[in-house]
């Protein structure tokens, strides 16, 4: 069985290991809302650019010339 030092060592270990994970998650958290509200920024400005873009009409197709035979 571990002494109360192992113990008490292995117990302050932990609470740094989950300190630095605690503040990871909230570093990658604050990515991901940045990236989200870029996102809906993004897909709005689309949407206004498509929406603002003439439609252009449909050109007729080119008719094949057939080549002339020799």
């Amino acid at each position: 069985m571990a002494t109360a030092k192992q113990l008490a060592n292995s117990l302050t270990k932990k609470k740094s290991k989950v300190a630095k994970l605690q503040k990871e998650v909230k570093a990658e958290t604050a990515s991901i809302a940045k990236l989200t509200s870029e996102l809906a920024a993004a897909k709005k400005k689309e949407a206004a650019a498509k929406a603002a873009k003439p439609k252009a009409k449909a050109k007729p197709k080119a008719k094949a010339k057939a080549k002339a035979k020799k």
